[in-house]
């Protein structure tokens, strides 16, 4: 998805023709998911939302498996390493102020059928997997063919 996104953002969100929203989906089974949604969270409070998404995606394994006060200082460490203010996302991760939205965003995706991530939904229908650009763009002219 990560070479993918900026082809569909250039030909269909920059241009009007897709709206791209992004719902938190922490899976259960990994145990520092809920953490890392909301230093995404919390570094968005500081215009850092994608740049520490991203981070948190490539450096995943490094993560993934700390203790809770180990992997919150990580995410510090990240967020000082891309420009952001570290101590403002530990204050802001460690109150939990992003916690209610995250649980939101993951029930709405559970009554939209999603079990796992990458999922999608294109006009309510739910696409499940990171596909080539190729795949997405059939999905979205499907779509866009269909709307009245």
């Amino acid at each position: 998805m990560l070479q993918t996104l900026p082809k569909i953002d250039e030909t269909y969100i920059q241009t009007g023709q897709v709206r791209y929203v992004v719902k938190d989906f922490p899976l259960p089974s990994h145990a520092n998911a809920q953490v890392a949604a909301e230093a995404a969270r919390c570094a968005g409070v500081q215009g850092g939302y994608w740049t520490m998404h991203g981070r948190l995606f490539q450096d995943q394994k490094e993560w993934a498996s700390q203790a809770r006060e180990t992997v919150i200082q990580t995410m510090v460490s990240y967020a000082q390493e891309l420009g952001l203010d570290g101590e403002a996302l530990r204050q802001c991760v460690e109150s939990g102020q992003f916690g209610e939205l995250i649980r939101q965003d993951q029930w709405e995706g559970q009554q939209a059928g999603v079990q796992g991530t990458p999922s999608f939904l294109i006009n309510g229908q739910l696409v499940v997997g990171a596909y080539p650009y190729e795949a997405f763009e059939a999905f979205i002219e499907a779509a866009l063919a269909a709307e009245p």
